[in-house]
């Protein structure tokens, strides 16, 4: 049957003037374009399917490597905490209660990057209720990690604030 269809097109195109085209074709080009197909089992070609879900690689990806390579060295990384801040003038101001909320982001970062004295320093603040509102709960938390640290002093106000709590306080503590 493809056999009869193929010879009849080819008839319809040989009828035609070597002018002729279709689909900017030739008959010839269509025709060895059939005989391609048929010797293929039907599919138009033997390379890859029209449509591929295979992630391609992209120059967009790489180029925004290099870019944040880039930023990232051009970035400024302080590795000491006196050069990214004056750290006497954030004690001074939360020994005076002048806390600024930059100071206080500038422990909370300290805390996180596990700096000993920023971690006490943010304990006694939560105790204290300076620069922040008071909450003894994490006044305790900041107090036992700074203990776990081996601040020798942190214990005695582990205790100190504990005795302070109220007994829905000390209920609400983790168990250790």
């Amino acid at each position: 049957m493809k056999r009869e269809f193929l010879s009849a097109v080819i008839a319809a195109f040989l009828g035609m003037t070597a002018d002729a085209s279709a689909f900017g074709l030739t008959a010839d080009q269509m025709y060895r374009n059939l005989i391609q197909t048929e010797k293929n089992g039907g599919r138009a070609s033997t390379g890859e399917p029209l449509l591929s879900f295979k992630k391609a690689e992209s120059k967009p990806e790489e180029i925004w490597r290099e870019k944040k390579a880039i930023f990232e060295r051009k970035t400024p990384q302080p590795d000491d905490f006196s050069d990214a801040y004056d750290w006497k003038k954030v004690v001074v101001a939360v020994k005076k209660g002048n806390v600024t909320p930059f100071d206080v982001d500038e422990i909370r970062r300290q805390s996180e990057r596990e700096n000993v004295e920023a971690i006490e320093l943010l304990a006694w603040m939560y105790a204290t209720g300076t620069g922040l509102r008071q909450d003894l709960p994490k006044s305790y938390a900041y107090y036992m990690q700074a203990a776990q640290m081996g601040v020798a002093s942190a214990y005695d106000n582990v205790r100190a604030v504990y005795q302070a709590m109220n007994p829905a306080q000390r209920e609400a503590l983790p168990a250790f």
